[in-house]
């Protein structure tokens, strides 16, 4: 075949990208491994992110030569391309050269392997000499500068995600690697080593340091490898280029540079501007008062390098604004770039989310002000911002954030690019598992304060992920803030190593429940050291009655509906979303037409709280909870039912809480909706705190051991709250101590229904009557540890290297499993045309979570047809029906 200028570019010249319209048009791939480049080389003019990665090797500072060396490996990420079977791929039948067969089709990493491995002899012989490696590289692959020299090429050609594997069973095609037509692949390596040079000649510097050999510098350098191709494969940021150039680098760098700043990665024009922190009272006026104790330990008294506090204090105590505080004045020291804020579910992720952006208005200027990415799939965009949805969950912005800063928004993977964002707690636990991309998410959250809410809701599978995630995001010399209300001695030693010296590595009970509350806890060369901080300003007397009442639906609604007609606003939490609804329908059969403004409603439409409405909804439902219940609430008596979702974040304040027996530490946090904010027109009657705890009509919780009728979420397969020892141990509480200091009683309760000598206890007391609390015990015990290893299986060991150790490092075929078991187990049903709301038809439902279990194994193949009826709407999936309206989402 002749070289004329008439053939197709693409026949002549190696590519990365095509169009594969059918317009024939190509970017060279050596224009692409520039843009690459180029865009790893600017990710580390960013301070922030340069230490992290050095951290991560184990030092302070990398040197320039270091540098280079890192942007070459990233530049090489496609060198698998040269390959013929991968090239010819868009050739049609008439470029082929006259009398040859095509070599086979090939991709680019793993068809690269046999050559890596040397089982491509003559191919193996070749290739490195013609990439023109730096001197100091030896003549050997398996001896080329080491482990970390191997380590971090393998890594690179790791980009797509995850590991390349360099062993196993794999078809070897040498036809790949030799000439085709005017393809010489020999050649193009050449070439591309010669470019390389040009490109970054201090990685050829004969007297810099050796590479950083420790694994973890591997893993963060692969996802700051990702993160450039992907930044580097933005064709409206790197145009296609068919031709070569001679000034193409200089150009690629300014693109770079260009694309980092739009998206936010580039901090330095911002820091340059920034004004400084205002104060307390400027930065949430809503406050409109001094920091409290809680927040004044948390953001001034304990020293700002700190890699990880725990703040302990009551609901309501201010934990969210000592958090954001503590960010700002990071911020200002310039030890985080930015901030992630992980709540436990997407609804409080939403309601945190407005919280967030008020204090970001307040910190930055409105030219320099980043946006807020709500980290929340499937979620609305946020409308405040100018977002529209497209498509694939992209979001289009109007022109206040310059139309490409919200790139990290449009993603998921990309949701921990963003210099603020809020979200749900697996998004950043994704860092830590072995699923595609998670080098990336952690990379990225390197830069951040990490800051985890109410993690006392995490359960052994989620503590061991987050715990790996936390060691892997210090380690590499990043902060984190872990909050909550009710954390037992034994969960927090899973963040902080006190314990460690221990017997069985537990903190004696005793001791345990003297530990400070409130406190903000960091490590010590000693274990963890905890501050007390000894008045917080809030305090108050709960008084409790326990009532065998939780199946009886007429009993509770009574209870409700005589104090909301005294003027109390009533709180109604049940387990489960079943008992919730069966107990808004018996309130609404009780209330005479003259208790009808009495019961919850949004506008017109007399409702619950739950987790399973559509999110455009859930937004309106918590909007209207927080107008009815907030601290701003008119007067009058209301009854408001709901589940969970109640207790958490929204600022809602009950005159009455009536709550199903549950865990100490969700009863307590269910009880930081009661009496929230200081008031003087509470109703005659309620001025102190009053707690009705339902609970079943047996002396003790014994009946539940074993497989009975619907339980409302208690005991062993109730798939709420399982473990009954934590239930009868917080039963026995309430009657043993009727009043509750709110929260010096704090550490006593959750310490005496958590800890493992309090469970023992009750466990050696009643095993004589029934054997089976033993055997529960057990199965509790045996859970959590399997519950251990399934999770430690599905963690990246960033200890081993890609090199020498790859099969432990690969993610083999788990990845819907986990993050299956990661998330909330519930797949999204698209409706077209999309039906009216559950509160009228100006809000349409384009999609909704339903669980998986719900489906009973049938696909959701396209979007669904709904059929509306009067005040909602039917769909079936399957052999499955499903109605959605006022009560939410439930069997047809």
């Amino acid at each position: 075949m002749t070289n004329s200028v008439d053939e197709p570019v693409y026949v002549r010249r190696f590519w990365a990208k095509s169009d594969r319209q059918g317009h024939g048009r190509i970017h060279l791939l050596e224009h692409h491994m520039a843009d690459v480049g180029a865009c790893f080389e600017a990710l580390l003019v960013q301070p922030t992110i340069r230490q992290r990665l050095a951290r991560s090797g184990g030092s302070d500072t990398l040197d320039d030569a270091t540098v280079a060396r890192l942007a070459l490996f990233a530049a090489l990420h496609d060198i698998g391309k040269v390959n013929v079977g991968f090239q010819t791929q868009i050739w049609r039948d008439a470029d082929r050269p006259v009398g040859r067969r095509r070599p086979g089709r090939a991709g680019h990493t793993l068809d690269l392997t046999p050559v890596l491995m040397n089982e491509d002899r003559e191919t193996t012989s070749w290739f490195f000499n013609a990439l023109d490696w730096w001197q100091g590289a030896t003549e050997s692959w398996d001896d080329r500068g080491g482990e970390s020299f191997c380590g971090l090429f393998i890594a690179a050609l790791s980009h797509h995600g995850q590991p390349l594997q360099l062993e196993g069973r794999r078809s070897r095609n040498p036809a790949i690697w030799r000439p085709y037509g005017n393809l010489h692949p020999a050649e193009g390596v050449k070439h591309i080593g010669e470019l390389a040079r040009r490109w970054f000649p201090a990685a050829w510097e004969p007297t810099a340091p050796p590479l950083p050999p420790y694994p973890a510098f591997q893993h963060m350098f692969l996802g700051l490898c990702i993160l450039a191709d992907w930044i580097g494969s933005n064709e409206n940021w790197f145009p296609f280029c068919d031709e070569p150039r001679d000034d193409y680098m200089a150009d690629a760098r300014k693109k770079a540079r260009d694309a980092l700043k739009l998206i936010g990665l580039d901090l330095h024009e911002q820091r340059r501007q920034f004004a400084g922190v205002p104060g307390f009272d400027g930065l949430f006026p809503r406050i409109g008062q001094l920091p409290n104790a809680i927040q004044q330990a948390a953001a001034q008294r304990t020293p700002l390098d700190e890699p990880l506090i725990i703040i302990e204090s009551e609901t309501g105590s201010g934990k969210t604004e000592a958090a954001l505080w503590r960010f700002a004045r990071m911020y200002k020291a310039g030890l985080v770039d930015g901030l992630y804020f992980a709540l436990p579910t997407r609804a409080a992720a939403v309601q945190i989310h407005d919280r967030v952006k008020r204090f970001t208005a307040n910190l930055f200027t409105e030219r320099l002000r980043p946006p807020v990415v709500l980290a929340v799939p499937g979620y609305e965009p946020d409308t405040d911002a100018g977002g529209v949805r497209l498509p694939d969950y992209k979001v289009w912005w109007d022109s206040q954030y310059n139309n490409e800063r919200p790139w990290s928004s449009e993603r998921p993977k990309r949701y921990l690019a963003a210099q603020i964002a809020v979200g749900t707690v697996d998004q950043a636990m994704m860092g830590a598992l072995k699923i595609k991309h998670a080098h990336m998410r952690a990379a990225c959250l390197a830069r951040s304060l990490l800051v985890v809410d109410e993690v006392h809701a995490s359960d052994t599978y989620m503590r061991r992920i987050l715990k790996a995630l936390l060691d892997a995001h210090l380690g590499a010399g990043g902060y984190a803030v872990l909050m909550s209300a009710t954390l037992g001695s034994a969960a927090r030693q899973e963040w902080l190593p006190a314990g460690r010296t221990r017997a069985n590595g537990v903190i004696p009970l005793d001791e345990a429940v003297s530990s400070p509350y409130p406190a903000v806890s960091v490590t010590s060369p000693d274990g963890e050291r905890i501050t007390s901080v000894e008045e917080n300003g809030q305090q108050k007397t709960v008084h409790l009655t326990a009532e065998p009442l939780m199946h009886d639906f007429d009993a509770v609604v009574d209870r409700a509906l005589r104090a909301a007609r005294n003027g109390a606003k009533v709180l109604v939490i049940r387990n489960t979303v079943t008992y919730a609804i069966d107990t808004q329908t018996a309130v609404e059969h009780a209330a005479a037409d003259a208790d009808g403004e009495l019961l919850f409603a949004v506008g017109a439409d007399r409702t619950l709280h739950h987790g399973r409405f559509a999110a455009g909804d859930r937004r309106l439902l918590d909007r209207a909870v927080e107008e009815q219940l907030g601290k701003d609430r008119a007067s009058g008596g209301v009854v408001v039912v709901g589940t969970q979702t109640l207790e958490q974040s929204l600022d809602i304040d009950a005159d009455l809480l009536i709550t199903d027996l549950c865990p100490m530490d969700v009863l307590l946090q269910r009880i930081g909706r009661l009496h929230r904010h200081s008031r003087d027109d509470r109703p005659a009657g309620y001025e102190a705190p009053h707690c009705v705890v339902l609970t079943p009509d047996e002396g003790d919780l014994t009946p539940l051991l074993q497989r009975g009728p619907d339980r409302n979420g208690l005991g062993p397969h109730g798939y709420v709250y399982e473990d009954l020892r934590v239930l009868e141990a917080t039963w026995r509480l309430i009657g043993e101590l009727p009043q509750w200091d709110i929260p010096a009683m704090n550490r006593q309760l959750v310490e005496h229904a958590t800890h493992p000598e309090a469970l023992e206890a009750i466990v050696r007391e009643l095993e004589p009557e029934n054997d089976l609390w033993r055997v529960h015990a057990n199965q509790m015990m045996g859970g959590q540890l399997a519950e251990g290893l399934t999770a430690q299986d599905a963690i990246i060991q960033r200890d081993k290297s890609f090199f020498s150790n790859n099969r432990e490092v690969l993610f083999g075929t788990a990845e819907e499993r986990i993050r299956t078991r990661l998330g909330d187990e519930s797949i999204e049903v698209e409706f077209a045309p999309p039906p009216p709301g559950a509160f009228g038809a100006s809000r349409l439902i384009d999609r909704i979570a339903i669980p998986v279990r719900w489906l009973g194994g049938a696909d959701v193949d396209g979007s669904v047809r709904p059929v509306t009826l009067g005040g909602g709407f039917t769909f079936a999936i399957g052999d499955r029906s499903f109605r959605y309206d006022r009560r939410g989402l439930r069997w047809a």
